[in-house]
């Protein structure tokens, strides 16, 4: 017995899993996007800001974006893993299994880790 998907519904399945952990990975992203440019709108207009509220939405965001992301990429990297040989043999299954997921997820981390990081410091005073 192996640990891999190999027949047919097999990879239809792990072809419709590949789709929606794609989608549901771009739409954290959306999400952790439009949160953060709202967020910059409130910084933006000065004033009295409510400085713990925002604050605890852009680490509440971070941490969203952080959870989403990389458990969509553990499994996009898991299912590449499930292929066979036949399938790892084909050029979508070559480039797949290539993916540098590491490099994603570092990427990831320091996009929206720098934009929190600067948020914050621009509402504590610390940049």
């Amino acid at each position: 017995m192996t640990n891999l998907m190999n027949s047919t519904s097999d990879r239809d399945r792990r072809q419709r899993n590949g789709a929606t952990r794609g989608r549901d990975l771009y739409w954290g992203f959306t999400i952790g996007t439009l949160s953060n440019l709202v967020t910059l709108f409130i910084i933006a207009q000065a004033g009295r800001l409510p400085t713990l509220a925002i604050s605890a939405m852009i680490v509440a965001t971070f941490v969203f974006v952080m959870i989403n992301s990389f458990d969509c990429m553990d499994d996009l990297k898991a299912n590449a893993d499930d292929m066979d040989a036949d399938e790892a043999a084909t050029n979508f299954g070559a480039k797949f299994r290539k993916a540098p997921w590491g490099m994603f997820k570092a990427v990831v981390t320091v996009m929206f880790g720098g934009v929190a990081v600067t948020q914050l410091g621009s509402i504590w005073g610390f940049m």
